[in-house]
């Protein structure tokens, strides 16, 4: 059973004396190679036992899963193995959408998963049958069935990577005997101070999300932050649920990322402020299926929350996002 261990707990002194030309390239070397290490220990374990077929990762989002699994898949296939990449995202199902009181729209709940058939392709491909797997495309919010050149087919020395946010679901991982896999919960687990706390790992992966989102999926700074109370009540179960199911912990937090992240993110929320006060501002991009038919669900409490976070993030150094090496987890959210 897995539990949170080895929180990295930062101060702004201790980032500010790890700047210049050459600690800061030290630094960052630093944090990257112990998230490889740390990536490392579970190949070993899981190359160490030869009855291990599958591994289950899960995470709250911003966890850096997605990299995290194309990591793991490089270094099995290093010792090996034939590694072979399903994800759950490509299960979603439309169904009838659940709101909370402010009209925004659970998307994370497991009930928008096929679960049944996402359970019975994994042991299929345990089992050695050729599998072909459906693909979700986000864009059209459609399921598509794909060709057999997307068929999955696990040789002897194979191993199936399985990722998604209820990826150690009892009703999924639990379908596959504890004896043939390893799961995995990936999740940055720090704090960083300055007399008192600025941020802890849920604001880490706020963070994370907010620049993301800005970025790749449309929605403003804002309108994170607004639909941010949705995300925490949705995910208030997995580390009571899925944690204590996994093999391991894996923190994917590298201190360092406080020095591009926040920077990032606090210039995209001080945009979104400015677009506020434009009166330009984009509607929130998560609550264009609400229930409600307003442009944010909250507007008052996510401006409050906007502002607290720059009183917080202005105290933070700035540094380049192209020190970021080209295969940092960081890359997931910032490129």
């Amino acid at each position: 059973m897995a539990e949170l261990k080895d929180r990295i707990d930062i101060n702004v002194e201790e980032l500010e004396m790890r700047l210049g030309a050459k600690k800061l390239p030290e630094f960052i070397k630093e944090c990257e190679q112990g998230f490889i290490d740390r990536i490392d220990s579970i190949v070993e374990s899981i190359c160490s036992d030869f009855t291990k077929r599958a591994v289950f990762v899960s995470g709250p989002t911003s966890s850096g899963k997605t990299t995290f699994t194309m990591r793991l898949s490089d270094g099995l296939k290093k010792h090996g193995k034939e590694a072979s990449f399903l994800s759950l995202d490509d299960y979603y199902i439309a169904t009838a959408l659940k709101f909370d009181k402010d009209g925004r729209p659970d998307f994370e709940t497991i009930d928008s998963l096929d679960i049944e058939r996402a359970a019975r392709d994994v042991r299929d491909i345990i089992d050695g049958k050729k599998v072909i797997p459906p693909f979700f495309n986000f864009i059209t919010r459609q399921s598509e069935e794909l060709g057999e050149d997307s068929a999955i087919q696990l040789p002897d020395n194979g191993v199936l990577v399985v990722e998604g946010l209820h990826g150690l679901s009892e009703k999924f991982a639990g379908s596959v005997d504890s004896s043939m896999c390893i799961k995995v919960f990936i999740m940055p687990y720090g704090n960083v101070y300055c007399d008192t706390k600025l941020m802890d790992s849920q604001e880490i992966r706020l963070l994370r999300r907010i620049v993301r989102d800005n970025r790749h999926r449309g929605a403003n700074a804002l309108a994170t932050i607004d639909y941010w109370p949705m995300i925490e009540r949705s995910e208030e179960t997995l580390l009571d649920d899925y944690l204590p199911r996994a093999d391991f912990h894996l923190n994917s937090y590298l201190p360092y990322e406080t020095l591009i992240i926040a920077p990032m993110a606090l210039n995209d929320i001080k945009a979104a402020l400015k677009a506020v006060e434009d009166g330009t501002i984009e509607p929130n991009a998560f609550m264009e299926r609400s229930n409600k038919k307003k442009d944010f669900a909250d507007l008052s409490t996510a401006l409050s929350r906007c502002n607290k976070l720059i009183s917080h993030l202005e105290m933070i150094p700035v540094v380049d996002p192209n020190h970021v090496p080209s295969a940092s987890i960081l890359n997931e959210f910032i490129t």
